[in-house]
């Protein structure tokens, strides 16, 4: 499929953003905070890292004809 036209109405006038979005804290890291948390040390390493942000940078396409948005 070509990345230059909308899979929705085959057009070629799209517009590239780039945006950040957080990502989701998966099941094995949310078992390992509640691992750490049981510990003692684990209060000193599990405030850090809920604290912390979790950002990813992604690139859509935007039809400029029919509003559809699609990732790159």
């Amino acid at each position: 499929m070509n990345a230059r036209m909308c899979p929705k109405c085959h057009n070629d006038n799209i517009q590239y953003q780039t945006v950040n979005e957080q990502k989701k804290t998966g099941c094995l890291m949310v078992l390992l905070y509640i691992i750490l948390a049981i510990s003692c040390i684990g209060w000193l390493i599990l405030i850090p890292l809920l604290v912390r942000k979790k950002d990813q940078t992604v690139t859509y396409a935007v039809c400029q004809s029919c509003g559809y948005r699609w990732r790159i």
